[in-house]
């Protein structure tokens, strides 16, 4: 194989998003009839340039958002709140298994493995095709396959700091996969272990934990997975996988609570060595499957999908004494949600140039998160580094939430000139919860418990769009969708007062409109895309006060403009290109006089990125990159709070380069943050904790050696 590097592409290629046949589809939208181009944005990563992304950034989210216009940049640790998609959030599925929870512990992207990964599609704006969640987007992930001639692959890896080179901060990974077929049975297997050391910020000084969401500085990590498939005639496919991962923190350092008493980003946030805790941060992920395809039932294509899915998640213990919503102890909190769902489409063909989509989805989430509460006697006297467990208290019940959703979408192409699509889905929800004494009203005087209830929720949403083909390659298109998001009715539950009723809560649907306005084209070996875009809703999204999460009625107004150029096509000597987002975000509560600039947490400031690609060679291929995050102030009148505060701009640069050293063996070598910058990421001048101890700035000059073999 040719080690020529691939470019990470900002816009979707146009080959991508216009392929109609074989067995290629963009998942991110469900069908693959090819009648009518997307009226998204597109942006497609495979294989070969997700390897490549990884020799300098080992992380999911921070690969994205260095290649996805419209993502704002990721938070550097564990979580991805924040890490927004055109200012809204995106809908995470893997082989079309959802990630997403209605209770969101910001863990979708880290929960999954990059060294499985075939493929990633994004596509940005809203969309109502895959139901709730998808409100900015799809982020759609495809695991590597089962079948084809045998493959056995082995990835070894090591990353260290360059800012301070000590044992601590050195990690290593060894990923094995395998996959062939014999006879009509197709096969896959995957497993691998990572040690995750320190990390180091451009002065050499330690990366402090960060304590509100949490990270995975000193852990280990373990992934194991496979699938199977069997071949039924010509046109049948039935298939299953189980994939198991699990991160889990042993780390001696705690989070230093004295620069949270100082102003607000007057110092860096600092770690301090001892900690006693016996539960550390953890993201335990278990998926199963089943599924069956047919290429041709009553001369339709027909998908089906059941899935399963067991999620722990284990945050950082936090000082919550001033929080009253969690009963203001120290406390740490955990969540587990339990997914059952199946999907189905099919395509049916009308005519040669028109198309019927259709299907449904059921799914079945069971969530609940306990809290530990530590002794806060031993938690002052230890200086933040003790944490005794005194006992367990309900922070959410148990909320049991059964969906049902079903969907229709029509595509017709008129002419070689023009072609149009649109579609209709309806959706239906119910939440059921027990009674619970919420964390609130636990103290004295008396323990005041709140009736369990239910409470149902159901909408309509509409797509319309239409592609415009005036000269070969070249493409402009215009697009109305719809966005549906189920409320957080776990963040009511666990926010209640005495005297809470889920029937009397203001608990709707959030329904946004999208519109947007795109072209796309390549002139020789010049590609471009552009794309105009504003979302609007009546009802707004999750936001956070004082690190407690609430529910605002707030109408929203988004507005964007992304763009990207590429020079150069696979195999050319010289390849380079970048891209431009630039957002705007107004919000409105219901009972406020006037308009108001959204958070940083949603509207992240501009993003630039740029690359230059250089194969000297047909074995050496030599890439630079780069991310530039603007300034923007996001306070009210100058006055700061959560999520609104002054925020300066940071330039990141890497430099990637791979050798071919035989046909089987490749050589990767990456430096992150190659200039050593000192740099706090967006979500890190934010403070999510709402003080100082979540102003943990980015890792340093960090080098990346992986060594791969195909036997």
């Amino acid at each position: 194989m040719s080690a020529t590097l691939a470019s990470i592409p900002a816009p979707a290629r146009a080959e991508d998003e216009q392929k109609s046949g074989g067995d290629i589809v963009v998942t991110a939208q469900r069908t693959s009839s090819g009648i009518v181009a997307p009226t998204h944005q597109i942006t497609t990563i495979d294989r070969e340039e997700l390897e490549t992304a990884r020799a300098a950034s080992d992380t999911l989210s921070t690969i994205l958002a260095k290649a996805v216009p419209g993502l704002a940049d990721s938070s550097r640790t564990i979580t991805d709140f924040g890490q927004t998609l055109r200012g809204r959030g995106a809908l995470v599925l893997v082989d079309g298994v959802p990630y997403n929870t209605n209770r969101d512990s910001s863990r979708n992207l880290i929960s999954v493995n990059p060294n499985d990964i075939e493929s990633v599609e994004v596509l940005r704006g809203g969309s109502a095709i895959y139901g709730s969640g998808a409100t900015g987007g799809i982020i759609s992930i495809n695991t590597r396959p089962a079948g084809g001639p045998l493959r056995i692959e082995t990835t070894l890896s090591a990353v260290t700091s360059l800012s301070n080179l000590t044992d601590d901060s050195l990690g290593v990974r060894l990923q094995q996969f395998a996959s062939g077929t014999a006879g009509s049975l197709d096969f896959a297997l995957n497993g691998g272990y990572q040690r995750i050391g320190a990390g180091f910020d451009g002065h050499g000084d330690r990366r402090a934990p960060e304590p509100s969401q949490g990270d995975l500085i000193d852990s280990n990590v373990w992934n194991i997975g496979g699938k199977v498939g069997h071949r039924l005639g010509d046109a049948g496919y039935v298939h299953a996988s189980a994939s198991y991962y699990r991160a889990d923190q042993n780390s001696d350092y705690a989070a230093d609570p004295a620069p949270g008493r100082l102003p607000a980003g007057s110092v860096l946030a600092r770690p301090i060595k001892g900690l006693e805790l016996a539960d550390q941060n953890q993201v335990r992920n278990v998926v199963a499957t089943f599924g069956y395809r047919n290429s041709d039932v009553l001369g339709s294509k027909l998908d089906l999908l059941g899935y399963y899915r067991d999620m722990f998640v284990r945050f950082t213990p936090f000082d919550a004494r001033g929080v009253a919503t969690r009963g203001r102890n120290v406390d740490q909190v955990y969540q587990n949600s339990k997914t059952y769902g199946a999907r189905l489409t099919i395509e049916t063909p009308v005519a040669e140039r028109t198309a019927i989509s259709w299907g449904g989805d059921l799914g079945r989430e069971v969530s609940d998160m306990p809290l530990d509460i530590f002794d806060p006697a031993a938690y002052d006297a230890s200086g933040g580094l003790v944490f005794r467990r005194t006992g367990t208290l309900v922070y959410m019940p148990e909320l049991t939430t059964d969906t049902q959703g079903a969907f229709v979408q029509l595509q017709h192409r008129f002419s070689d000139l023009l072609a149009v699509e649109g579609g209709v889905r309806y959706d239906r929800a119910e939440a059921s919860f027990d009674t619970f004494t919420p964390l609130s009203q636990y103290r004295a005087p008396a323990p005041v418990a709140v009736q369990g209830g239910t409470i149902s929720f159901d909408g309509w949403t509409f797509n319309a769009g239409a592609t415009l083909t005036p000269a070969a390659n070249q493409s402009v298109y215009a697009s109305f969708s719809q966005g549906f998001q189920l409320p957080d009715v776990g963040l009511q539950l666990r926010n209640a007062n005495a005297g809470f009723n889920i029937d009397n809560s203001d608990l709707k649907p959030v329904r946004i409109d999208s519109y947007e306005l795109g072209w796309r084209g390549n002139f020789g070996r010049t590609k471009g895309a552009v794309a105009l875009f504003r979302t609007t809703s009546g009802l707004g999204d999750v936001q956070s006060f004082n690190n407690g999460l609430i529910l605002l009625r707030t109408a929203e107004r988004i507005k964007g403009v992304e763009a990207s150029l590429d020079f150069g096509d696979a195999g050319d000597a010289v390849r380079f290109g970048g891209s431009v987002t630039y957002l705007r975000g107004r919000e409105k509560a219901a009972t406020a006089p006037r308009w108001q600039t959204m958070t940083g947490y949603r509207i992240p400031p501009l993003k630039i990125t740029a690359y230059a690609e250089y194969a000297p060679t047909d074995r050496l291929n030599l890439r630079l990159q780069g991310l530039f995050s603007g300034d923007r102030d996001y306070r009210l009148n100058g006055v700061a709070s959560f999520g609104r505060r002054e925020v300066e701009s940071y330039l990141l640069v890497d430099l990637i380069a791979r050798y071919e050293v035989t046909e089987k063996d490749q050589l990767t070598l990456g430096v992150e943050n190659l200039l050593n910058n000192q740099y706090l990421p967006v979500y890190g001048q934010l403070l999510r904790s709402n003080t100082n101890t979540s102003r943990v700035p980015a890792n340093g000059a960090t080098l990346t050696v992986a060594y791969t073999r195909s036997w």
